[in-house]
């Protein structure tokens, strides 16, 4: 503990590891409640769950922020793209595979590298430009079933356009990280979400009729998710440049891999331990110090 209170970077590394396990936690229960629960109606209960989980800490550290209008639009914005990449999400899922959208979308990286890059001014070197290379390609090997069909054009788009937007998240998220803490800004932008979905003709009505175990299931995957995951992620990007921290959380499919053998018994296949494989290697690439005083 002395440690990590004396080394920002140890800090740092352990918001990621915390925000990588719940990551690789958050698709479990999200899958359960996707087995009877339509796709955006699952959206607006793990905001709803997420948003009551945020609150305490929130409240908590409301005077740990700055509500000068520039942050202001930063979080209304922020509000507005997480809507459209949730929406996006359902689009490409409904017009193609669920394989094929979690391939397309990690060129989220590549995005929020050059955002980051143009914007925040942030150094991207060659060892993260490797790194990252390494990574993808242990995601595609893990995801090795996937075929793509000119007619799956709409479902492309619509994947990049998930990626685009949490890309630009990440950025806008970090232009303000130093003035609004994690905590509050994620239950503002909870907050903006759910009110702009609620007003989507017939959604309010549909989560009403959500049964206890809809809701159940909805809060565990908004516990990892939206909340626990996403604050120690934000929290994070104050001591690590977005590439390194985007190419580090890549590590939470191989997470839900091994968590998917432990407690539902599935095999995993040749490819899927390669790929996993890749995905370390790029992680330590992208995190290897140089230079005697590291």
């Amino acid at each position: 503990m002395l440690a990590v209170q004396a080394d920002p970077r140890n800090r740092g590394m352990l918001f990621l590891l915390v925000a990588i396990f719940a990551t690789g936690c958050f698709p479990l229960p999200y899958a359960k409640a996707m087995q009877s629960i339509t796709p955006m109606v699952a959206v607006v209960g793990i905001f709803c769950w997420a948003l009551l989980f945020s609150i305490p800490g929130a409240w908590h550290l409301r005077r740990k922020a700055n509500f000068r209008p520039k942050n202001i639009i930063v979080i209304t914005a922020v509000a507005f793209l997480g809507v459209v990449a949730n929406y996006s999400i359902c689009q490409a899922i409904v017009g193609s595979s669920a394989t094929m959208f979690n391939v397309i979308s990690r060129v989220e990286i590549i995005i929020a590298m050059i955002l980051g890059w143009v914007f925040l001014h942030e150094p991207v070197g060659l060892r993260v430009w490797m790194a990252v290379a390494v990574v993808l390609s242990g995601i595609l090997l893990m995801r090795n079933t996937l075929t793509i069909n000119l007619d799956d054009w709409e479902a492309v788009l619509w994947a990049l356009c998930t990626a685009g937007c949490f890309a630009s998240i990440q950025v806008l998220s970090k232009s303000i990280i130093h003035e609004v803490d994690p905590q509050v800004l994620n239950v503002l932008r909870l907050s903006l979400a759910v009110l702009i979905l609620l007003t989507l003709p017939g959604l309010a009505v549909e989560v009403s009729m959500l049964t206890l175990e809809g809701w159940t299931w909805l809060g565990m995957a908004a516990f990892f998710g939206p909340f626990l995951g996403r604050i120690n992620y934000t929290y994070s990007l104050r001591y690590f440049t977005i590439a390194k921290a985007m190419t580090a959380i890549t590590f939470s499919p191989v997470l839900t891999l091994i968590f998917e053998f432990l407690i539902f018994g599935r095999m995993l296949s040749a490819f899927e331990l390669t790929g996993g494989a890749l995905v370390i290697t790029g992680i330590l690439i992208a995190f290897r110090q140089t230079g005697t005083s590291n």
